[in-house]
């Protein structure tokens, strides 16, 4: 995991000091997985499987996030305004 620690000002002149899980990255691109290649048999089978591990994986994150008190601590912050930026990967 990304461990991104910053001090951030906001539009009022507000500073705070955060410590961040980076879990999207600025970006100007579209990506994902290309399944061109796929014919329709098997991109029904891969999207059925993909679909309940990204629901397991959705339930699990949503239980690991209650247990630590962190459901409603989801940020978004704009990377011109964050200063003193130091990242580890934990």
């Amino acid at each position: 995991m990304k461990l991104v620690e910053f001090t951030y000002t906001k539009q009022d002149g507000s500073v705070s000091k955060r410590a961040v899980i980076e879990l999207v990255t600025p970006n100007k691109f579209m990506e994902g997985l290309d399944v061109t290649q796929l014919d329709e048999v098997t991109f029904a089978e891969f999207s059925q499987k993909m679909s309940s591990l990204k629901k397991t994986q959705h339930e699990q994150t949503m239980q690991l996030l209650a247990d630590f008190d962190l459901k409603h601590n989801y940020r978004r912050f704009k990377p011109e305004a964050m200063t003193d930026v130091q990242v580890e990967y934990v």
